[in-house]
């Protein structure tokens, strides 16, 4: 319960951004101890790679943000962008995937998410949320082919999809560990987002969960988090383009 000592943020006053915040140590932690390290290269243990990526892409979105908002000249954003996403393996990738499976939640959740009713404020919101669900690009194959991919993974014989489901727990725990206000706060949405998709994406033994469940703050976070994505997406496009154009010249 909010209390004296309470803190509110808007998340469209305060924008993930660059705070000079060194995150390294967390990061290190999810990747090194939260990920799963074993076993992730054998056949049948897919899902294992399923989560990693997911946890990738989170981690690409981030840095995306950070270096759009640290103010660089093009010459020195495109270094930066180089050396803490194009540099690290399937990071692009990961971001992407990462991004589908959020719109794969949000095509599961579509009757939720018409019937929510927003805290009072559901006239004003659900025409977006309308325009949201309509948008053609839901329906793509790529988009399906990440879900299909990773419920099949996680319905072999050697996928424990409880163990992931933990892991995600841990994620939203260790963003506890973030000093900075507004890095936590970005942080705990993006992971409870991510978490929120695995959810509904796979359920408790990789056949989807119940969207009625759905919470209007894990509402938020979905929809949220797939915004986050997105801008990350359009930024690194961005950021690609420059790059090659650097290479050539």
């Amino acid at each position: 319960m909010p209390g004296d000592f309470t803190e509110y943020y808007d998340l469209v006053q305060e924008p993930e951004r660059y705070t000079e915040y060194d995150g390294k140590r967390v990061w290190d932690f999810i990747h090194q101890k939260i990920c799963f390290q074993y076993e992730i290269e054998q056949e049948g243990f897919e899902w294992k790679q399923d989560f990693n990526r997911a946890i990738s892409g989170f981690h690409t979105s981030v840095s995306a943000h950070i270096v759009e908002t640290m103010g660089l000249s093009e010459t020195d954003a495109v270094a930066e962008y180089k050396r803490r996403i194009r540099d690290i393996p399937d990071a692009l990738e990961n971001l992407v995937y990462a991004y589908y499976l959020q719109l794969c939640a949000i095509k599961n959740a579509k009757q939720r998410l018409i019937n929510c009713d927003y805290m009072g404020k559901k006239e004003q919101v659900q025409p977006l949320m309308r325009e949201i669900l309509n948008n053609p690009f839901l329906s793509e194959q790529c988009v399906a082919d990440a879900e299909t991919a990773m419920r099949h993974h996680a319905t072999q014989p050697n996928a424990k999809v409880w163990k992931a489901r933990l892991r995600t727990r841990d994620l939203l725990g260790i963003m506890n560990c973030v000093q900075c206000n507004v890095c936590r706060l970005h942080g705990k949405v993006a992971a409870l987002g991510v978490a929120v998709a695995l959810q509904l994406i796979l359920g408790r033994e990789g056949e989807g969960g119940d969207v009625e469940l759905l919470h209007r703050i894990e509402i938020a976070a979905l929809m949220t988090t797939a915004g986050k994505f997105a801008s990350a997406i359009k930024f690194c496009t961005e950021m690609e383009h420059k790059y090659q154009e650097s290479a050539q010249a």
